[in-house]
């Protein structure tokens, strides 16, 4: 089993630990709706939550959201939570704010400490990419920065330099999910994991969205991905596999394993 990758825990959960981690996402559009979503989500028990934001109507109220992360918080306990703005070119909803904002709004996200993770994507500008890092840095919070292809799957070495591009703009958590177009793609994904994993000095994780990549969703952890994201309620990304019959495949493949994931 390796060793030399870093381990991120988060409120007892370790991504890039033995095991990769499960996440569902909560893509409520008010505060009530989203509450009532993760107390539903909870009852799965899942390793890690996700809050897309960009899906909530009050966006852009600061306040609104601020409360309604503190609410969230206290509902989730002690498990971990990522917020995430999705931009719609890398597959998130529209909303009505400007991209400075949004920064604005990561900043206020990350002094409440009430988040653990926050998903950034590289594609931003520069000086937003280095703003929001600063702030997560401040605040002790980890950095996910991420790339989205949803239109195809790029080549093996274009992928496992997004990964490792990640690592160099001082990201905490790599990721990187496209969609394939055949069965090639999906191999590609799982190969640029394997590959970024062995030079990366950060936890990955990845995905090949859709049906055809949905394998990768149940075997990522295999090639280095430490998180994949299931549904508890709603999907946020097309191929997410309900979080129960993910816990399923996890299970018979540590048992095949003899105990261990990787």
């Amino acid at each position: 089993m390796k060793q030399s990758k870093k381990m991120i825990d988060a409120r007892g959960k370790k991504l890039g630990g033995e095991t990769p981690l499960l996440g569902t996402p909560l893509v409520g559009r008010t505060r009530a709706g989203l509450l009532a979503e993760a107390a539903r989500v909870m009852a799965q028990k899942p390793d890690i939550v996700e809050w897309r934001v960009d899906y909530f109507e009050a966006i852009a109220d600061t306040k609104a959201v601020l409360e309604t992360v503190a609410a969230l918080r206290e509902l989730l306990g002690r498990t971990p939570l990522i917020f995430t703005r999705r931009s719609a070119t890398e597959g998130g909803e529209r909303i009505a704010i400007a991209d400075d904002k949004v920064v604005e709004l990561y900043e206020a996200v990350a002094a409440s400490h009430r988040v653990d993770f926050i998903d950034f994507e590289m594609a931003n500008e520069a000086e937003h990419v280095r703003r929001v890092r600063a702030a997560t840095k401040l605040n002790k919070v980890r950095l996910i920065l991420s790339y989205h292809n949803f239109s195809y799957t790029p080549g093996l070495d274009f992928l496992v330099d997004k990964f490792l591009e990640a690592e160099r703009l001082g990201a905490d958590v790599a990721m990187v999910s496209v969609m394939p177009r055949d069965r090639a793609d999906v191999l590609t994904l799982l190969a640029a994991t394997e590959r970024a994993d062995a030079k990366a000095h950060i936890p990955l994780i990845s995905m090949s969205m859709g049906p055809l990549g949905a394998v990768s969703r149940m075997i990522g952890g295999l090639f280095g991905s430490g998180l994949t994201y299931g549904v508890g309620e709603s999907a946020s990304a097309p191929g997410q596999i309900p979080l129960g019959d993910l816990v399923t495949v996890f299970d018979i493949i540590r048992r095949s394993r003899g105990g261990e994931m990787f």
